[in-house]
């Protein structure tokens, strides 16, 4: 503590700021790190702004520390992390800009669909068949992108337009990474999220209704294209849309008797106490963990009352006791007097007991997240499971990503770690053998990778056994006359043989040399499939068919962690200890 308090004043010394700015920057700094590890930096920024023309602002403190804040959560992610590298704070921004445009997905459109609009965050598109809504709303459940019921989807394309809103940079596991304006020709319009949820009162989607430029062009587009549909409405139509309304009426009337089943529920589990960590299952465990976690970070309802009055109950019997009228008259008028306050007290301490919060005000969800627990409770939503179970729902959790946008919309990095060189190198076998068998003199040297031919091998022979019959006959002392000419022969059989081996009559191409050519070439595409893949022509599909799906969730995991994509309220993976094993959080609303 008081190295930080030094660390403070050293730099309030350091650097010639305005008094008024000091309190507030130094609170930020603690809050982003408690040790004000980054208070330098912003310091130094301050004073550098405060001395251009227009001085420094209230507004520009707010988005320094907005800033390195920001930094906090993605210098993981970021080239540089370390902040002191950054010499601006546009040299901050700029890789901030980068890491967006990094894990924004790639969203391509479908051919039976109009994009309406698009921006670094955003796509939005309308649907023109129920085939390009099933492809836009994979990973949802919404009823119009049902594969096997189009007739949800033909049901509200007749009635008015779907616009789909898709947030590339928003993490699968946000119920908003995928939204559902549902524009009816007679007017109305509702949001669903990708949970099939209605949205009311824009709770969560704030950033799309307030966007500049999205909710107006959806609306141009819808008055302009659909001008005709909508000065067609008859009352009929007008009768389907009270019938609509009356649907979503009826939705929120079964999510009212749904959280309704939930409290009944979990009065069920007050009565038999089935959470008690002394003797309970992993549910109550996971329960009790995430109890114990909204505590240490002041999120659970803590009800000060029962201590207070409790306070109250001892200051009362102490001043009754100290009171000399009690002393003297026990059963006196005042002594009844305290007697009465007390029971008062003791009604109130019942009453206020009822109202403290325990695990019990934890909802179960009836699904869960990706093989997590998923409780609420106070509004807020979390999964949580222990490391294993944690792990595990981070991948299925890519893996359901990669089928939605595909292993395409990850980074090429991703892609080039878990090709499997082994598939791609056998794919490429019989080509490269065919090759070195239409064409070995494209790849194979012509003095030195041939041999001699099967009729060329027989010719060899034939002239070694000449030559052999012939030294034989060296050696006749009957045949001594006709030794010279003898030798004549064998110099001149010797000359054929050695000639035999340069005679491109008599050579073929070795097959081993061509063999080992072809197992060079298998090496070399093992070695760098994808660089081999694009040389050969393959791109897209072709390449993403050669993909270990199961590589690229778990590089991505790796490499964002499994808050990015299991929290869909803040990225965070939050932990907390109870009864001897770690738990792992994730707010998901």
């Amino acid at each position: 503590m008081l190295l930080t308090e030094d660390r403070v004043s050293q730099i309030k010394e350091k650097y010639q700021i305005s008094a008024d700015i000091w309190p507030e920057l130094i609170s930020g700094s603690q809050a982003i790190a408690p040790n004000h590890k980054y208070l330098d930096w912003m310091a130094n920024l301050i004073q550098r702004i405060g001395e251009g023309e227009e001085g420094f602002s209230h507004g520009a403190l707010i988005t320094i520390l907005e800033a390195v804040s920001q930094f906090e959560k993605w210098k993981s992610h970021l080239p540089q992390k370390d902040l002191y590298q950054y010499k601006s704070l546009e040299e901050l921004e700029a890789a901030f800009e980068n890491y967006r445009k990094e894990k924004t997905r790639n969203i391509k459109t479908h051919d039976e669909s109009e994009v309406v609009y698009e921006d670094d965050r955003f796509k939005v598109v309308v649907p023109q068949s129920h085939d390009a809504s099933c492809y836009y709303g994979s990973g949802t459940k919404w009823c119009t992108a049902s594969v096997g019921s189009p007739s949800h989807f033909s049901t509200y394309d007749r009635e008015g337009k779907l616009f789909y809103i898709l947030d590339k940079q928003a993490p699968t596991s946000s119920p908003f990474y995928k939204v559902a304006l549902n524009k009816s020709y007679k007017g109305g319009a509702g949001f669903w999220d990708a949970v099939d949820q209605s949205i009311y009162e824009n709770k969560g989607i704030e950033h799309i209704i307030t966007h500049p430029k999205l909710m107006k062009t959806i609306e141009d587009y819808f008055q302009f294209t659909y001008a005709e549909d909508i000065a067609k409405i008859t009352e009929e139509e007008k009768q389907h849309e009270l019938e609509r309304i009356a649907r979503e009426q009826e939705w929120a009337q079964r999510r009212r008797e749904a959280l309704a089943r939930a409290n009944a529920s979990a009065q069920e589990r007050r009565a038999g106490d089935v959470w008690n960590p002394e003797d309970t299952d992993s549910e109550g465990m996971a329960a009790n963990a995430l109890m114990q976690w909204l505590k240490d970070n002041g999120d659970w309802n803590e009800d000060n009352e029962v201590e207070e009055i409790e306070n109250q109950m001892a200051e009362l019997r102490l001043e009754m006791e100290d009171d000399p009228e009690v002393i003297d008259d026990p059963d006196g008028p005042l002594a009844q007097n305290y007697g009465e306050d007390l029971n008062d007290l003791e009604d109130e301490l019942e009453m206020a007991r009822l109202d403290v919060h325990d695990v019990y005000d934890i909802f179960l969800e009836t699904y869960d997240h990706y093989g997590l627990y998923v409780f609420g409770y106070d509004g807020a939503e979390y999964a949580i499971g222990d490391d294993d179970t944690a792990d595990e729902a981070a991948l299925e959790q890519v893996r359901n990503l990669i089928d939605d946008i595909g292993v395409e919309g990850f980074g090429d990095w991703v892609i080039e770690n878990n090709i499997d060189g082994d598939d791609v190198a056998e794919e490429f076998r019989w080509s490269l053998e065919e090759d070195i068998r239409d064409c070995p003199e494209c790849h194979l040297d012509e003095d030195y990778d041939k041999v001699l031919s099967y009729d060329g091998r027989q010719h060899q022979i034939k002239l070694e056994e000449q030559i052999g019959d012939l030294q034989d006959k060296l050696t006749d002392e009957d045949m001594k006359e006709e030794w010279e000419d003898i030798e004549t022969l064998i110099e001149d059989l010797e000359n054929e043989l050695e000639e035999l081996e340069i005679d491109e009559d008599w050579l073929e191409w070795d097959e081993e040399k061509m063999d080992d050519w072809v197992e060079t070439r298998v090496q070399e595409i093992r070695d760098d499939p994808l660089g081999e893949l694009q040389q050969w022509g393959y791109e897209g599909e072709q390449i993403i068919g050669f993909v270990d799906v199961d590589g690229v969730a778990e590089d991505v995991v790796e490499a964002d962690g499994r808050g990015h994509g299991l929290s869909g309220y803040d990225g965070d993976e939050n932990e907390v200890h109870f009864d001897d094993e770690w738990w792992y959080i994730y707010r998901i609303n």
